[in-house]
Formats: structure tokens, sequence, C-alpha cells
């Protein structure tokens, strides 16, 4: 296979975990999905794996299908970023301009896969972000396009604030079939055979204020102050806690990045409220895993990587420890105890608010 013909590839985890998160808690297998698309489960939690590009692809497609929800990966785009994702923090934290951010992302992201390039044209008149794809999609592209549009408009709307002008922008994409109706004005939006995306806007805006609040190095001044609420402090670190659990390696360090503060403040954080980083992480796997089990039919194999655990041997072990019985038996359990299941809060609400636990 000649250099130019070689399969492209990207990590699945960066990609496909917000969208397999979402779709678990709508009710979908993502094992299933995974596997008619030949991706191992094991990419969703392992940050190293690489995963051919056009399969990651294809899974967005067919999530949306199984779903029936067109409209499926943009939305999950919107939601992840308003709250940010951990491969972009470092772009994000340290810009002060949203030239200064996507600057950053275009670096960032050549790190990461080779399946697409991202660029920026500045001009007197006019400014683009481009997303060039470095294959091309033989099937229908409306999650890939969605996804990427809905994101990154998102990103530099929420970062920009009032100098954000909807009249102002122009999108051009192969197809905007996956674009919720009223995302964006339809003047804003151009269809095209471009091999991927391109935002084109003010070159103004470049040099516009920029923050995204995806960390806690504003906030931390009051609320990880010393006279800080510190259950509000417990319940956001708990948050992400939730957010980031399926990474196979989420240490200390880890997680302290992805929140913004130095792993000794963290600790102090939680000793303060008398608990670990340790046993929040077990008592956030713990109710996760008991939420799946209770409330979705997802096979146990696929239950343990999305809680960050390395199989179902692991899971049964941590699970005996948590409440002495089988997850098999707990959900056993579950089901002929579910007489009212259709008032119970959702699944991602009763996480954040501790409620996932009996």
């Amino acid at each position: 296979m000649s250099k130019g013909s070689a399969p492209k590839f990207t990590r699945a985890m960066m990609v496909l975990f917000p969208l397999a998160k979402a779709f678990t808690s709508r009710g979908g297998d993502i094992g299933a999905v995974l596997a008619r698309n030949r991706i191992p489960l094991g990419a969703l939690t392992d940050p190293a794996m690489l995963v051919e590009a056009r399969a990651c692809y294809s899974a967005m497609e067919d999530m949306a299908e199984t779903l029936g929800d067109p409209y499926f990966g943009a939305k999950v785009a919107i939601e992840t970023a308003m709250k940010g994702t951990p491969g972009l923090w470092q772009a994000a934290s340290h810009a002060l301009t949203l030239g200064g951010f996507l600057s950053r992302v275009v670096v960032e992201v050549s790190k990461q896969v080779d399946n697409v390039r991202y660029s920026i044209f500045v001009s007197p008149d006019i400014a683009s972000f481009e997303v060039q794809r470095t294959i091309s999609v033989s099937k229908p592209s409306n999650q890939l396009d969605a996804v990427g549009v809905a994101f990154f408009v998102t990103v530099i709307k929420k970062g920009i604030g009032e100098k954000f002008d909807p009249k102002d922008i122009l999108v051009t994409v192969p197809t905007t079939a996956g674009l919720p109706p009223g995302f964006l004005p339809k003047q804003a939006l151009i269809t095209s055979g471009i091999n991927g995306l391109r935002i084109s806007f003010p070159p103004q805006w470049l040099w516009a204020p920029f923050s995204l609040d995806w960390n806690l190095v504003d906030s931390s001044r009051g609320e990880f102050g010393p006279d800080s609420d510190g259950k509000a402090t417990l319940s956001y670190l708990r948050r992400v806690l939730v957010e980031n659990i399926g990474h196979d390696d989420l240490s200390l360090e880890r997680f302290a990045n992805i929140c913004g503060l130095h792993p000794r403040r963290v600790q102090r954080i939680l000793e303060a409220q008398g608990t670990s980083y340790s046993q929040v992480k077990d008592d956030v796997r713990r109710s996760i895993t008991e939420d799946l089990l209770s409330n979705t039919t997802l096979p146990i194999a696929q239950i343990a990587p999305q809680v960050g655990l390395s199989g179902p041997a692991a899971l049964d072990r941590a699970f005996r420890r948590w409440t002495g019985k089988t997850p098999t038996g707990f959900r056993a359990e579950a089901k002929s105890d579910c007489s009212d299941c259709g008032n119970e809060m959702p699944i991602k609400n009763r996480l954040l608010t501790g409620k996932g636990r009996p």
C-alpha cells in the first residue's frame, strides 16, 4: 500500500467518548456499535489507542441512526463545547484571544490525529478556520460534519461572548443535514464539496478577549478560597470525575490537570471535607456502575471500561467490595424492585447530585 493510500488514524477516545456516553445514557448498546464498525471496546478508554478514522466516522452515523435522532452528534458536540474537553484544556487555558486559542488548537490537534489538518487564514477582510480531512468519506457525513460545525461554532460563540454575531459568520460544509434547525441562520450556511469545513468571520474577532471557563483558574479565587463553600467545591470535583471516570488512568495528577489545579491543592480540598481522591473516585465509580446496572441493559463487560476498570473480573471484585453482591445479582434485584422506573431522575442528574447510590 502506498503512502498516499495508507489508512489515516485518530484517537477514538478523543472523538467517540462523549458520543458513546450520550448514546449509552439513551439506552444504546455501544458495544454493538463498536463491533459493527470493528472498533475495539478498549479504544474508548485508552488514550494511546489509534483507530482507523473511517471506522470512527461510520460509528458516529451508526449511533444517530440507531437512536433515530439526526441531530444526535450536534447535540453532544454543543454540550461538550460548553463543558470543555481534556484534550483542548491547555489550548483554552493559555489563550487570551480567539486567535490565540485557534492557533493553539492547530498545534494540539496535529499531535493527536493524522486524519484532519487544521489551519487558519487571515486577510484584511476575512478570517477562516479550516478543518481539512486527509481522507475522502464514502458514506454520508451528516454526523461528522454536524459535530465539527456545532462544536467549533459553539466554542467561538462562548469564548468571545457579546462580540459574536451570527450575521457575521459563514460556515462552508458538505452537508448541514445534521445541524438542528435554528442553530445558525440559513444565510450563515453554505454547502459545497469541500472535504472538511470552513468557518469564516470578521478578522477583528481574532483579537477579541476570549474566555471559556473550562477550568477553575478564575473561579478558584472565590470558590476555593479559605471561606469557600466546601460542599459546592466537592460537588464540582465530583462532576469532573463523573465526566472523566472512564479514563483508564485517571490518576490524581491527571485529574488535577483537568481541573486546572495542583494535585496537592486537590488533596487539601478533599481532606477538608473529610475524604480523599481515591474515596471520591471510588464512590463515583460505584454510583455510575449501580446506575448502569439498574437503568440500562448494557452488558457488564461494557460497563467496566466506562467506569475505568480493566474488565468484568475487576468490576466483579470492586462491586463485591462495595455491596457484597455480584453485578449480576444486583441487576436482578434492581429489576425486580423497579416498580416505578418511569419517575426516576435521569442518570446523569443523580450522579451529579450525589444521589446515584441508594
